[in-house]
């Protein structure tokens, strides 16, 4: 996990194909269930999967404070590469630019031989808080997502 001025970048290594990594983060009934930190459960509201398209969620904490996450797909390259911007509803504070424009996430999948590396870059974050929440954030959820597919709930 790295974080540079403005930006946070987490990986994770496990074992799956790119194809079938990359579908549990397109697909709206697998992303559901594993999206998110643990302690968090993501419902999955909009899903317009196609460049230009939105997409919204509503991440609820275990004690049922909800939190709406929505953004626009800017590019979609099946098992290589998903971006999309970043914003809260709730204007949780500098998860948004310094100019209070939604931030850019970009997701790559590289596969070596059985397994394969998730990179997340999240970007142009406004504040050392919000970089380390979604630090930890990014992180763990990666952690879900290789908990969901080791027990072989994706597609792919």
């Amino acid at each position: 996990m790295t974080a540079t001025a403005q930006s946070v970048t987490v990986s994770r290594t496990f074992r799956a194909t790119k194809e079938a990594a990359f579908d549990a983060w397109i697909n709206p009934t697998s992303l559901a269930q594993w999206f998110g930190p643990p302690g968090f459960r993501a419902e999955i509201l909009t899903h317009d999967l196609r460049v230009g398209g939105d997409w919204r969620f509503l991440m609820t904490d275990d004690k049922g404070q909800g939190f709406h996450h929505f953004g626009t797909f800017i590019a979609i390259e099946p098992a290589d590469r998903l971006a999309f911007t970043w914003a809260s509803e709730e204007q949780v504070e500098g998860w948004r630019d310094e100019a209070g424009n939604p931030t850019l996430v970009t997701v790559t999948f590289e596969e070596n031989a059985d397994r394969v590396t998730v990179v997340i870059t999240h970007e142009n974050l406004a504040t050392e808080s919000a970089r380390r929440s979604l630090t930890y954030g990014w992180g763990e959820g990666l952690a879900c997502l290789e908990e969901f597919m080791r027990r072989g709930e994706a597609g792919g």
